[in-house]
């Protein structure tokens, strides 16, 4: 299966909130979740994002399309990177579910750290659940590490508590930091 991640077109923003909604089905049964959860990220938001250069897709290309032969493949995938405290903030991550564990994501979160390292900012940052192993685990191998309290910016502590807006259990959540090289330490 080919992948290309790339910026989207403004006509892609609408199969976005399907995307994440597909994705998001892995955490039904999950307690820190509440039921009917539906939450997507807003068209505007992501139209800003897209036009300021902090949004990406994943998209599967079909046999042939390498050559040209085909003008599109599938949107599967996509990365949502907001400015947080001088930092870039991974907003949101989604995968549709039937492509989960095939490296997608990861790819995702590589470009977004090139992109960040590319924009001289020290770090990107998360929030995630601490207690669902395809969550922690998987951005613990990516390199990020769990963010101490007494180190959460105010910006980092806003996103954080707005989950619970979402009705999101936060004794659950961890905010998690990856360094990216290059940049002087905060």
């Amino acid at each position: 299966m080919d992948i290309v991640i790339r910026s989207p077109q403004a006509s892609e923003i609408a199969r976005l909130g399907e995307i994440e909604r597909d994705g998001d089905r892995r955490y039904r049964g999950y307690g820190g979740v509440p039921e009917g959860f539906d939450d997507t990220a807003p068209p505007a938001q992501l139209e800003r994002a897209r036009t300021d250069g902090r949004l990406w897709v994943g998209e599967r290309l079909w046999p042939g399309e390498a050559d040209g032969s085909h003008p599109h493949g599938e949107l599967v995938a996509f990365a949502l990177v907001e400015p947080v405290d001088g930092g870039a903030h991974l907003e949101q991550l989604s995968v549709l579910q039937a492509l989960q564990g095939r490296g997608i994501g990861g790819r995702l979160i590589e470009t977004v750290c090139a992109w960040a390292s590319g924009q001289a900012l020290p770090a990107v940052t998360l929030c995630t659940f601490s207690d669902v192993p395809w969550n922690r685990l998987l951005y613990e191998h990516l390199g990020f590490v769990v963010l101490a309290e007494d180190r959460w910016t105010p910006g980092l502590r806003a996103v954080f508590e707005s989950d619970a807006a979402l009705g999101l259990d936060l004794s659950r959540r961890v905010i998690m930091r990856r360094p990216l090289p290059g940049v002087a330490p905060d």
